[in-house]
């Protein structure tokens, strides 16, 4: 597996966020957990950083997981969380939990089939077959939701549609992807 595979693979326990807002806990609760987390993550990676011999224990024991980039930077993980916790505060429920798929499935499969299949580069390291593939998941990702939620065709296409374009464009994807496919979501009750 590669470390892009890795890294998308590791990003699939965001799923524990959903699962546990569908079935257990409030908004409320979700989001506490969410500060604190990210509280624990921010001192983590703070910490990483000011300890060169830590940081690289941490980055072979989290192999593949970290970007080169991260190595001296501060993780995606943040990023990705304060996406996670924006979705929840800011937006209704269902909104908020089919924008965190969206990010999820959508980014997840473009980049391991992108990765895998896509020769075509756009946009510098980025697939016509990954960006289709981000659309197409989200699209299926957002047509199974619908059928338990009450979810409009027009949320789940421009919501889609609205994720594939921030996963192409060079910004913090982790973070604006569920953020601005949510907030266009909403715009289309």
């Amino acid at each position: 597996m590669t470390p892009e595979a890795k890294r998308k693979t590791s990003h699939w326990f965001i799923l524990l966020v959903p699962f546990f807002y569908i079935f257990f806990l409030s908004r409320e609760m979700i989001l506490l957990i969410l500060a604190i987390v990210m509280s624990i993550v921010i001192v983590f990676e703070l910490l990483r950083l000011k300890n060169e011999k830590l940081n690289q224990k941490l980055l072979k024991f989290f192999d593949g997981v970290y970007r080169e980039t991260e190595a001296k930077n501060v993780s995606t993980l943040i990023f990705t969380l304060s996406g996670i916790f924006f979705t929840v505060f800011f937006f209704e429920k269902e909104i908020a939990l089919l924008a965190i798929f969206f990010l999820t499935f959508g980014d997840g499969f473009a980049a391991l089939v992108g990765e895998k299949y896509g020769k075509h580069k756009i946009f510098g390291k980025k697939s016509w077959v990954g960006v289709i593939t981000n659309l197409l998941t989200c699209l299926a990702v957002g047509l199974i939701f619908s059928h338990f939620y009450p979810i409009k065709f027009s949320q789940i296409f421009f919501g889609s549609l609205a994720a594939t374009v921030i996963e192409i464009l060079p910004v913090k994807d982790n973070l604006l992807i569920p953020v601005v496919s949510a907030y266009v979501m909403t715009l289309m009750l």
